[in-house]
């Protein structure tokens, strides 16, 4: 029961998609002013008949995601300079999901799937690739870091998954919220996190998690457009969400609502899902299905 609980709430394993279209991770140049978003030059980055997803900027140049080939998922990386792929992780019975790299090291950290199915925060050293399990008691979907110390996780408990936030402060998980989403991101130049609640509609909620006081505190900034389960900040004060083959923008100084910002229809892709931004604002990743 947990490990098929486990498996529709994360939904992390390549064979839950085979009879779909495996999504591919996209590159895009972007160029932004206060009020635009220019999405030019694309391309698919990943060329992979297998499950590719959850991108993320280990720097400004080079990529990272989890790639699957040959029932093998790993860490897959991109050198944006070189527009060559290579993988960090090869262990024939383990999958490494959602890829990010802990701030101020040289570490990346991955949700790592054993044979059993137990899925544990793991960081493997970008340059030695040594491993370590960093939580190995939580079954973790997901998470995002605040600093290196620092981070929220989305944790299976049962029939759902929790948020929780772990501090060098608590000696253990402090739990934030209940039916907490997969989309957990750091706040751009400020002291907050973000991160989604299903609301009584069945949609996501974002909320921000400020964690410059004694203690964190939420607060609701927006519901994402219904169905959308993934989101980016471009900025501090803008999200972008993607939806078939568009690009939404969502301004937290503007009107109260989903505003179209650019279609990729050109690029033959559809079903974005997830969204990475670079931290010099030059480079948007994200994952969808192409179209044939």
């Amino acid at each position: 029961m947990l490990r098929s609980s486990l498996f529709f709430f994360l939904g992390l394993l390549s064979f839950s998609l085979s009879a779909q279209i495996a999504p591919e991770v996209y590159l895009f140049e972007i160029s932004t002013t206060p009020t635009t978003l220019e999405v030019k030059y694309g391309q698919n980055i990943s060329q992979n008949p297998g499950y590719d997803n959850q991108p993320s900027f280990y720097d400004d140049n080079t990529l990272i995601y989890s790639r699957t080939k040959d029932s093998l998922t790993a860490i897959g990386v991109y050198d944006l300079q070189t527009q060559k792929n290579t993988v960090l992780t090869n262990e024939p019975n383990s999958g490494f999901f959602s890829p990010q790299r802990i701030p101020q090291t040289d570490l990346v950290a991955a949700v790592r799937q054993d044979p059993e199915g137990r899925q544990r925060l793991a960081t493997y050293d970008f340059k030695t690739k040594a491993f370590q399990k960093l939580l190995d008691s939580s079954q973790v979907g997901y998470f995002s870091f605040y600093d290196k110390e620092t981070f929220i996780a989305s944790v299976l408990v049962p029939n759902q998954m929790d948020l929780f936030l772990s501090a060098p402060a608590n000696d253990s998980l402090q739990r934030i919220v209940a039916n907490a989403g997969r989309s957990l991101h750091k706040v751009p130049n400020s002291d907050s996190m973000s991160y989604l609640v299903e609301n009584d509609a069945q949609n996501m909620d974002l909320y921000m998690l400020d964690l410059s006081g004694e203690s964190p505190t939420s607060y609701f900034v927006c519901e994402l457009p219904i169905g959308r389960q993934d989101y980016a900040w471009l900025d501090e004060n803008r999200i972008l969400v993607g939806s078939g083959d568009s690009l939404f923008v969502y301004d937290l100084f503007g009107e109260p609502a989903w505003v179209f910002a650019v279609s990729l229809n050109s690029y033959k892709l559809t079903n974005i899902s997830r969204i990475a931004i670079s931290a010099d604002g030059k480079h948007l990743a994200l994952a969808a299905e192409p179209v044939e």
